[in-house]
């Protein structure tokens, strides 16, 4: 049975491996699914700046699912697939919250017996800022990334998908999935340098990911934006940037004999919220009109790129 994504209205969803729930920072602020669905793991990723604008992305296969934590993970599995997720504090030595937090979530899921990560979602506060030392943050996620998988419980027999972007809160948040049988197959983009290739100009440890993971029929596309080799193009131009973005998804799309149709679900990160118009209508333009587009106005791993996209397909 295959993983699904459900977005929006999430009540008639039976047995749901983990809940993301996409609001403000509030505390306060939640939605109804949480009373709906309240043994489930859930996970809130601070990304949402107006609390009308949140909503639910719920995780299932429609299998019965036993759930727990360990240590500061919380997971949902259901014999073939499993969610974790876990949220951590900022902290001066960001790289080390980074890595224990990337080891809780594998030691969570080499124990639950799932070693096969095909996609992971970090949500890093302040991901444009500086650390206490004055090292750019996004780069000390990579590194606590990569030193966590070097010292991984689970050997990674090929990258993740991935997406990192900022939030509107404090710490990180990450979530995952992970499967137990069969090994996802890790895609790259023949327009873009494998990310965890890129010089040191970008960080002492490139980005660990695939630009995306096919997972039997299922494709999951990391979040993708406007570069070509490993340079930023378009900058200051929204426009241009979503337009290369979409040859990027399309380019990669046709490395498995398929097209933008096949994208179930997409999401859609936007740096300005000025440009949000733009954004959409580039995006009604490109994409199916059953296509599921969420939009959500965050920060980017780079100063320079307005919009990055992510997306699930069906092969």
């Amino acid at each position: 049975m295959d993983l699904n994504c459900v977005v929006g209205d999430v009540r008639r969803v039976e047995h749901p491996l983990g809940i993301v729930l996409h609001t403000t920072p509030e505390p306060d602020d939640v939605t109804s699914v949480v009373v709906d669905l309240p043994k489930t793991p859930l996970v809130r990723l601070p990304d949402v700046l107006d609390p009308a604008q949140s909503f639910a992305e719920v995780w299932t296969t429609g299998r019965p699912v036993e759930s727990g934590e360990f240590d500061d993970v919380v997971f949902g599995h259901d014999g073939e697939y499993v969610f974790c997720a876990v949220r951590v504090p900022s902290a001066d030595k960001y790289a080390s919250v980074v890595r224990d937090a990337y080891l809780s979530a594998l030691y969570a899921v080499a124990d639950l017996g799932y070693p096969h990560i095909f996609r992971i979602w970090n949500t890093v506060s302040r991901i444009n800022g500086r650390t206490a030392d004055g090292l750019e943050i996004h780069q000390e996620f990579c590194r606590g990334r990569a030193e966590a998988f070097d010292l991984s419980p689970v050997r990674l027999a090929s990258l993740p998908a991935g997406t990192e972007v900022g939030g509107h809160g404090d710490g990180l948040s990450l979530y995952l999935l992970s499967r137990r049988t069969e090994p996802h197959v890790a895609i790259e983009n023949p327009q873009q340098t494998p990310a965890y290739r890129y010089p040191t100009q970008y960080g002492l440890r490139p980005p660990a990911f695939a630009r995306a993971a096919r997972n039997g029929d299922q494709l999951y596309v990391s979040g993708t934006a406007a570069i070509l080799g490993h340079e930023t193009v378009h900058p200051g131009d929204v426009v241009a940037q979503c337009r290369t973005t979409v040859d990027n998804l399309s380019t990669l799309l046709s490395s498995q004999d398929a097209d933008l149709s096949v994208l179930r679900t997409v999401k859609v990160y936007v740096r300005h919220e000025s440009d949000l118009a733009v954004v959409r209508d580039q995006c009604r333009q490109h994409f199916a009109p059953d296509t599921r587009i969420v939009y959500l106005v965050v920060d980017l791993c780079r100063s320079d790129l307005l919009v990055e996209i992510e997306a699930v397909g069906q092969l």
